[in-house]
């Protein structure tokens, strides 16, 4: 044992330095060779070919290139210096690469590694080299968290309607009333004329309200109405109703489009990924992304403070979360974005009261916002009238996350000479929102509505705050004060402090309590409780009770809706306030043709019945039809069949009348809106050749929806053989001479369009033969379209013809 020990340890101490002498050599050996060309992004210098007996010669390597991991398909040319791989100008350019975003300079060609954000793998084996630009070279994949409804300039098919509501009081002070708009419409704008009409009673007489004509441009978002308006106003500023002219600009022609600043986020993805967007923890919006950066434009579905959270998922489920706070506030207009209106004609007087009544002097005016940028907002207000002029401008500015402040200070000349200051402050957010804004305006400051008897107010404070301690929780409290310029200090100023607290109790419940009270006067106070509820079948119940100057208060009601399809609707609701009680019951029909019902009310002195109806008359495509009321926009669909099922956005609103037609009301103007019908409710004998369509009517206006159906003969023919067997599947069949069909199971032919006299020759590889038959008219009215024929026997033909 002793002896092996020794001759091991001999072994050992020869072994050791001839392993010393190798690790030395081979390292000799490495200084001596030029070092490799370095890769970066882990490329092994182990990939790169041997170098070149002669060092200073550049190598040319033609090399297959994919670009951030894509293949471009291209080989492009490459050289092998002492360095490393360099690359030229013209190959950069040749991969879609601009070589000054590079910092390529002035040299034909650069080392690769000197490439600022430019990382490469090459593989010598397989004669290819992986590039990859860092992100802030690559152009981002734009994402539209939005989709906006695509829009047209609108159409309108010529035509007139009556919306009317007829009101019918019965008993001892029985009277008749009947509130209208009349509107006639084509490709050219819309004329509406509305009012009242008293058909009996007292009130006998027709009062005129507006009347006015109107056109727009959907994709300029300008429109233009003439007649009876209501001039627009900045929220420092007020409105005038005039007989005049006023253009403007109308984004409520596109209510998809989204005016304010709307949030833009960027993020990138390693590999191919998954990304979905999450506001406030709702997602938004989901789609898929290549590998590298991405911004996410027009982030909307938030007021106010909020947070966006963008996740991004791989193939093997790794997420990657990004949150970013946000703070958006829809009064704010986009960058760019510009809103207008300009207005010329005779203030309005007596409105309500007589038909024509008006100035006679003109009035002008005139209201600017732009949106400077996504932080600010400017607005401008000019106005001038019979002895009055009147000229402010004001700012929005977003204080980054910490809400928006808001200023206007207006100037008044003329036969009221003064000023006006606005100064408010508004933040949102989920849990906690603040709103407070004065004005103040000196005693000699008037605008156009002063010259109309409707005096500015001095002072005008508000206050408001809310908090939500927790989801379906809010508390909130307001102060508002206001003073009115002349009278007496009691009749002219008020400060009314409220408060109020809301929950949500489960499903469809909520309770609310409220209180407020005049600061000015101890004995004007009240405190008011209300509970609601949702019971089965769809009714809705509430309670409350309360204290309103010193009375008790109550109520309590019951109601349905009637459904939006059609049929039955009620309410019932009692209640006594200053001691006098008060109960009403209500009965309502909704149909096709428009809305019915019945009111019965007891005011404790006396009980009365009143009679309504609801509904609208439209003249078009010739004919009259009764309908609901129609809206700002509508169609006339116009199938030619009864009794058909109509869709609109894939839920059925109705049923075509006798006629085949049906009037749906409320669509949106200038949008593509789609509408179709139930094909498969149609007779067997009706064919359609399309069954939706989108149509995009013109504001104020209707389009005429047609689908074309069109009826046929069809029959069912069994055929037989010689043998009485049915004929094979397959067959090929001849129908009178022309159209072509095979024969299907059990010897059954469809025949599409039969005539009163037909004939079928059947083909098979023993021969020809033939059937005739006549069309059963009377049998496929009464099989709803589908006549059934045989079996016939298949007579041969001699010659094969």
């Amino acid at each position: 044992m002793k002896r092996g020990g020794n001759r091991a340890r001999a072994l050992l101490s020869c072994a050791f330095p001839a392993l010393a002498m190798a690790l030395a050599m081979a390292f000799a050996l490495a200084a001596a060779l030029p070092l490799p060309a370095r890769a970066q992004a882990g490329a092994p210098a182990a990939n790169l070919p041997a170098n070149p007996a002669n060092a200073a010669a550049p190598v040319e390597l033609y090399l297959e290139v994919t670009l951030n991991g894509a293949a471009t398909g291209a080989v492009a040319r490459f050289t092998r210096g002492p360095q490393g791989l360099r690359v030229d100008a013209d190959t950069l350019r040749e991969l879609g690469l601009d070589p000054a975003a590079l910092g390529f300079g002035d040299a034909r060609e650069r080392d690769l590694d000197a490439l600022p954000g430019l990382t490469y793998s090459f593989d010598a084996a397989a004669q290819s080299i992986a590039l990859r630009l860092a992100d802030a070279l690559r152009t981002p994949v734009r994402l539209q968290a939005r989709n906006a409804r695509p829009v047209g300039a609108g159409s309108a098919s010529p035509g007139m309607l009556l919306n009317y509501d007829v009101y019918a009081q019965l008993g001892a002070n029985a009277r008749t009333s009947m509130l209208h708009e009349l509107r006639w419409f084509d490709e050219r704008g819309a004329l509406s004329s509305t009012g009242v009409v008293g058909l009996s009673g007292g009130g006998r007489r027709y009062l005129r309200h507006d009347t006015s004509w109107s056109w727009a441009d959907p994709v300029a978002l300008t429109s233009l109405q003439v007649g009876d308006l209501i001039t627009r106003s900045l929220s420092w500023s007020r409105s005038l109703r005039i007989g005049g002219i006023e253009w403007r600009k109308n984004f409520d022609l596109r209510p998809d489009l989204v005016t304010y600043p709307m949030a833009r986020i960027a993020g990138s993805a390693v590999v191919p990924s998954s990304v979905a967007l999450y506001v406030n923890g709702m997602q938004q919006y989901s789609s898929t992304v290549p590998d590298g950066p991405f911004v996410l434009d027009q982030v909307a579905g938030l007021n106010g403070a909020g947070q966006a959270t963008v996740v991004t998922r791989d193939s093997l489920g790794r997420e990657v979360a990004t949150s970013v706070p946000l703070y958006v506030d829809t009064r704010l207009l986009a960058p760019g974005l510009s809103d207008y209106a300009v207005a010329f004609g005779l203030p309005r007087r007596d409105y309500g009261l007589r038909s024509f009544s008006y100035a006679a002097r003109p009035a002008l005016t005139g209201s600017l916002r732009h949106g400077v940028n996504d932080a600010l907002t400017l607005e401008a207000h000019a106005e001038a009238g019979a002895g009055v002029a009147n000229a402010g401008a004001g700012a929005l500015v977003r204080l980054g996350h910490a809400g928006v402040l808001h200023g206007a200070l207006a100037a008044s000349g003329g036969d009221g000479r003064g000023v006006q200051a606005t100064l408010g402050y508004q933040y949102l957010s989920p849990r906690l929102s603040f709103d407070v804004q004065s004005t103040r305006a000196s005693a000699g400051y008037a605008d156009l509505g002063t010259r109309e008897g409707v005096p500015v107010s001095r002072v005008d404070d508000r206050i408001t705050a809310n908090f939500s301690p927790s989801a379906g929780q809010s508390v909130s409290a307001s102060l508002v004060a206001y003073r009115l310029a002349g009278g007496a200090p009691g009749q002219t100023t008020s400060r009314i402090a409220s408060l109020a607290w809301s929950m949500r109790l489960g499903e469809g419940a909520y309770l609310g309590v409220n209180a407020y009270q005049d600061l000015g006067l101890a004995s004007a106070r009240g405190v008011s409780a209300s509970l609601s509820f949702s019971l089965p079948g769809r009714i809705g119940a509430s309670v409350g009770g309360g204290r309103r100057g010193g009375d008790p208060t109550w109520n309590v009601g019951l109601n349905r809706s009637a459904d939006f399809a059609g049929g039955f609707g009620w309410n019932v609701q009692s209640a006594s306030q200053a001691g006098q009680r008060y109960g009403q019951a209500q009965l309502q029909y909704l149909g096709n043709a428009g809305q019915v019902g019945v009111l019965v009310q007891d005011s404790g002195a006396a009980v009365t019945t009143a009679l309504n109806a609801t509904g609208a008359l439209v003249a078009m495509d010739g004919a009259l039809l009764p309908a609901r009321q129609v809206g700002r926009a509508f169609a006339l669909v116009s199938a030619g069949v009864a009794d058909v099922p109509v869709l609109q956005e894939n839920r059925v609103i109705g049923r075509t009348d006798r006629h085949g037609r049906l009037l749906v009301p409320d669509l949106v103007p200038y949008a593509a809106n789609q509408l179709a019908i139930d094909a498969s409710d149609l007779p067997l004998d009706v064919r359609v050749r399309a069954t939706s369509v989108e149509i995009a009517p013109r504001l104020l206006s209707g389009v005429v929806a047609g689908f074309t159906l069109e009826r046929y003969q069809a029959a069912s023919v069994t055929v037989h053989d010689a043998q009485g067997r049915p004929v094979a599947l397959g067959t090929a069949v001849e129908v009178d001479g022309g159209a072509a069909t095979i024969v299907g199971h059990d010897g059954v032919v469809f025949v599409e369009n039969a005539g009163a006299d037909n004939r079928l020759v059947l083909r098979a590889r023993d021969g020809a033969c033939e059937v005739k038959f006549r069309y059963p008219a009377a049998a496929a009215a009464a099989a709803s379209g589908m006549a059934s024929i045989g079996p016939l026997t298949c007579v041969p033909i001699k010659g094969g013809k």
